[in-house]
């Protein structure tokens, strides 16, 4: 039998003392490996981000402030697992119906363009209701800061509103600044948004002549001299070129008629349980910057197209408005519930008021 080279032998056997050397270090390593906590499991990978769809009404479409101030709440709504596609939108009745055709997962709006959607949230809008920015924000701050607060803002079967933007008191721009007075609007033709009951409530109880309009034709009818007056936020004074219409003669009446606001609607369906509330937490904290935008918009008015009326006058339009809401909210127009929180807050504000005694909201 042949014998194998000797580059080819088996290594030699180890000597004892190297042996029990090599057996103390492989038990050691054996009782380190025992004791060792054990390795953590790797993070399991983040939820992909659910995509959904978000119509936004802007007269100035992608380039306005309002898209622009959406970019910025796109980029929060990541951060509670939601991807959002903006789609811009210059005429707001066909955000609202794609929205409603479910074409769109959530849509940003005018509340009074909302109001079939959600009733209490519209009211917001009620004329004469919230006559400061302060006030409004008072009014706010509990709907959306709160669990309690947004079951009232949405009440059961309502459209789910998961956040409320300040988009600037409603003034009367007149063509002639002379028509400074409800009395000298009597026969007088208004641009009446066709959609709004409360509106046309309004022209009708100081005797003006509605002339029925859109966001997207009043502006042209008041520039143009098809009606005497018109209504709308400083937001729209530049953005539509209202200054046309208002001129050399024309004046801004410097009295909030109402509040405008922007408000999200959601199909709640669709998003994450937790997104409605904080959304909602997103917008309350958004409202000072969203007001600066607005009182921007207001100081780019030129002083001497406002027009500032007596506090008479300003004291007997309060009643004026009290009168109306009160029919509005009998036929069912303007949300009970949401009126009395509004004249809550009045008169939180200021016990002296009148109404406050009242009581009829």
């Amino acid at each position: 039998m042949s014998t194998l080279s000797p580059s080819f032998r088996a290594p030699l056997t180890p000597s004892a003392p190297r042996a029990r050397l090599l057996a103390a270090l492989a038990a050691l390593a054996a009782l380190a490996a025992l004791a060792a906590p054990a390795a953590p499991a790797l993070a399991a990978p983040a939820a992909p981000a659910e995509r959904r769809v978000v119509c936004v009404y802007d007269p100035s479409g992608a380039n306005g402030d309002l898209f622009q101030m959406m970019r910025d709440y796109q980029v929060a709504a990541l951060e509670w697992g939601v991807s959002l596609e903006l789609k811009p939108y210059t005429d707001e009745k066909i955000a609202s119906e794609d929205f409603k055709a479910k074409q769109c997962d959530g849509v940003l709006m005018t509340g009074t363009r909302g109001r079939a959607l959600n009733r209490f949230s519209a009211t917001l809008e009620a004329m004469g209701a919230v006559p400061s920015y302060k006030l409004l924000k008072a009014v706010l701050t509990p709907l959306l800061g709160s669990p309690k607060g947004a079951a009232v803002l949405n009440p059961a079967g309502s459209t789910e509103v998961a956040g409320v933007f300040p988009g600037g008191a409603v003034y009367l721009l007149v063509r002639d600044r002379a028509l400074n007075s409800v009395e000298r609007l009597a026969g007088k033709s208004v641009a009446t948004l066709d959609f709004d009951e409360a509106s046309k409530k309004m022209v009708r109880h100081v005797k003006a002549s509605m002339t029925a309009a859109d966001v997207s034709t009043f502006a042209g009818m008041f520039n143009n001299g098809n009606v005497d007056a018109a209504y709308a936020p400083a937001t729209a004074y530049k953005a539509l070129e209202l200054y046309k219409g208002v001129g050399q003669r024309g004046g801004v009446i410097r009295f909030p008629l109402a509040q405008m606001t922007l408000q999200l609607f959601v199909h709640g369906d669709r998003f994450p349980e937790a997104f409605g509330a904080q959304s909602r937490a997103y917008a309350l904290k958004s409202f000072d910057r969203a007001l600066a935008l607005v009182a921007k918009t207001e100081g780019d008015i030129k002083a001497g197209s406002w027009v500032d009326i007596s506090a008479e006058d300003q004291a007997r339009y309060e009643q004026m408005f009290l009168d109306v809401r009160v029919e509005l909210r009998d036929e069912q127009v303007y949300d009970a519930k949401a009126l009395k929180v509004m004249r809550m807050a009045r008169c939180k504000e200021d016990g002296a008021r009148a109404e406050c005694a009242q009581n009829r909201e």
